[in-house]
């Protein structure tokens, strides 16, 4: 076990936010956060980076290393290389130059290192987004809607290089409001809905245990909006 997340509150004055959470993050496995905009995923990734402290309950962390994290959006200075924004992110990760050659190559961007950030499309931005998350090691992997930007061949790419971090003996969490690409990818979904954990656990134990067969027929059941019936 790494964190244990035990009556996780954390509102806003808007009412959005996080009203109640409980659940455990098992040592590695790939774990979705799974819900539509306003879930309530992003704050609670906040709290699993340490960037907010919930104004109740508490996370017990397990297991103190590093968390290398992948936020939904970065604003790199346009002035710099890619190769620029990796070195000085690996100075502060003591991340080795191979390491950062390595990335670069991984998600399709060493070719075009020497580029500045200002000639990038969104999903260049994002891709080295990406490869500055993979700097610094194994341990905890956060990543708040890795997708955001990503085309249909990236999207796919991501699903191996979260698989390869996996078996690098990592923990990786993200956040996704697409239910297919968590159904797809990962061992374990937290589902929140409006603020709350609608089930947590064993991907397909739960589909199991409700008389489901895909993620999205679980989530439209526990949101009321569905007229599927679950398998008896």
């Amino acid at each position: 076990m790494i964190v244990q997340a035990q009556g996780l509150k954390q509102v806003y004055g808007n009412g959005r936010g996080l009203h109640e959470a409980t659940f455990d993050i098992p040592k590695g496995r790939i774990i979705a956060l799974a819900g539509g905009n306003g879930a309530g995923k992003s704050t609670l990734i906040r709290m699993l980076t340490k960037q907010e402290m919930p104004q109740q309950g508490q996370l017990v962390w397990h297991e103190e290393k590093p968390i290398r994290y992948m936020p939904d959006d970065v604003d790199f200075p346009n002035t710099l290389t890619a190769a620029e924004v990796l070195k000085l992110l690996a100075s502060l990760k003591k991340a080795t130059k191979e390491e950062q050659q390595h990335v670069l190559k991984r998600v399709g961007l060493f070719e075009v290192q020497k580029q500045t950030v200002r000639h990038f499309s969104k999903g260049m931005r994002q891709r080295l987004n990406l490869a500055q998350s993979l700097l610094g090691g194994d341990g905890l992997l956060i990543m708040d809607e890795p997708t955001n930007g990503l085309d249909p061949y990236w999207i796919a790419e991501l699903k191996n290089i979260i698989r390869a971090e996996k078996e690098r003996g990592s923990t990786i969490i993200f956040s996704t409001h697409m239910l297919s690409f968590a159904e797809q990818l990962a061992d374990d979904v937290i589902v929140l809905h409006e603020g709350s954990v609608l089930v947590a656990g064993e991907l397909q134990q739960l589909l199991q245990e409700h008389g489901f067969t895909e993620l999205e027929q679980l989530w439209l059941s526990k949101i009321g909006l569905s007229e599927v019936q679950p398998h008896q």
